[in-house]
């Protein structure tokens, strides 16, 4: 089986390019989507943050108020620390564990891992290959605030990850995601091509 990461800068389209693979038959797999779910009321991981966080990220309903935690995270590096520490290893166990059922199923898929945080975390070995989507820093800054955040907030937001020069320069493939979506597919398409010819060898 072909283990692909993906990842990019905050608001270079790293979704949007794996929901392309997803369509032309890719099997993917959301970090963003696991860590959504082990925040869920009841489980381990959110019953760890309100230890460490205390009775304030707690919305009155009892679940985890996502915006308190991201000004938490943004504003102080020792909080982020203290949330990676808590998320990192259980996002991992069940990365490696779909990778395995996966594998299972079907030895010569395509798998496609979208990791944001692939670098920064040391997930480089988990992967046979690695996909970095890029778009300039000004272009992910206007995505990010079209979807809310204030500009201070992107920046910020941007500034925690490896620059994405750099994400480029350690990538196998790159994707240039800042024309239009049928560039960007144009792209996908062609690297499908290539990932079937050598998931099959």
């Amino acid at each position: 089986m072909l283990k692909i990461g993906l990842t990019g800068a905050p608001g270079s389209g790293k979704t949007t390019v794996m929901k392309m693979f997803a369509r032309l038959g890719a099997r993917v797999i959301s970090t963003d989507e696991i860590c959504h779910r082990l925040l869920s009321l009841g489980q381990d991981c959110y019953r760890q943050i309100v230890s460490v966080f205390g009775q304030a990220c707690l919305r009155p309903d009892g679940s985890l108020n996502r915006a308190y935690l991201r000004q938490r995270l943004l504003s102080s590096f020792e909080d982020k620390k203290k949330l990676e520490a808590i998320l990192h290893p259980a996002i991992y166990k069940v990365v490696t564990t779909q990778l395995k059922a996966y594998e299972k199923e079907n030895p010569k898929g395509i798998v496609i891992v979208e990791v944001p945080l692939l670098f920064e975390a040391g997930w480089q070995g988990l992967f046979d290959l690695i996909l970095t989507v890029y778009a300039r820093p000004k272009v992910c800054l206007d995505r990010l605030k079209e979807r809310g955040l204030t500009e201070e907030e992107a920046q910020k937001l941007i500034s925690l990850q490896w620059p994405i020069v750099k994400k480029v320069k350690h990538a196998d493939i790159v994707i240039k995601n800042e024309a239009s979506l049928e560039e960007t597919e144009k792209q996908v398409r062609a690297i499908w091509k290539e990932l079937l010819a050598q998931s099959h060898r």
